[in-house]
């Protein structure tokens, strides 16, 4: 799992890597979804999510893991776009988010627009959901605790990135990007608070 969501969310929003993967379109499910990325505003947590490694080898010798993550996305009435704070915390050696074992503490900032565009995603529940399209501007990082394991772009690298809010639950585009700049896969949910 290693830093599942906040690497998928850190890396695709910052990453410029091209790519294909796997076939991720599905029909939409007709379910209603927010139309601009100003409308999903509010703060969305993921909770604790770990996984237990014991009886597998690992590359850095981690026994387990875990992260939570929390999204706070502020509207900005006079363009439309959107403010984003990715609060995002991983822990080594603990599948249940001990505070004792935080590894890593870092909080991503951008802004998000609206682009035209959607994409078809099927969620982790097997749905099938219509995602809308944001290009993500990266203003600034803030690591609090930890090492970074990737080069940081320069403030105002763009990147697009697929949103749905369904159920009160936000997901993100994730994976390997395919001809569109998209990932592949949606991230498991965080929940709107």
């Amino acid at each position: 799992m290693r830093y599942m969501f906040a690497l998928t969310f850190i890396a695709t929003a910052l990453s410029a890597c091209g790519g294909g993967g796997g076939d991720s379109s599905t029909e939409t499910s007709g379910k209603a979804v927010a139309t601009s990325v100003a409308q999903i505003a509010g703060t969305y947590v993921l909770p604790c999510k770990g996984e237990d490694f014991r009886g597998s080898s690992t590359l850095d010798g981690a026994t387990s893991d875990s992260e939570t993550a929390t999204i706070v996305i502020t509207p900005d009435p006079a363009t439309g776009n959107a403010t984003i704070s990715a609060h995002l915390k991983y822990y080594r050696n603990s599948a249940n988010c001990d505070a004792s074992t935080l590894d890593t503490d870092l909080t991503f900032l951008g802004t998000a627009t609206d682009k035209a565009g959607s994409k078809n995603y099927t969620n982790a529940a097997g749905k099938p959901v219509t995602a809308k399209v944001a290009t993500i501007v990266y203003t600034g990082l803030t690591l609090s605790k930890g090492n970074l394991e990737f080069s940081l772009p320069t403030p105002g690298a763009t990147t697009s990135m697929a949103y749905v809010l369904e159920n009160n639950t936000l997901y993100l585009s994730k994976g390997h990007r395919e001809a569109d700049g998209l990932g592949d896969a949606l991230t498991p949910g965080a929940v709107k608070q």
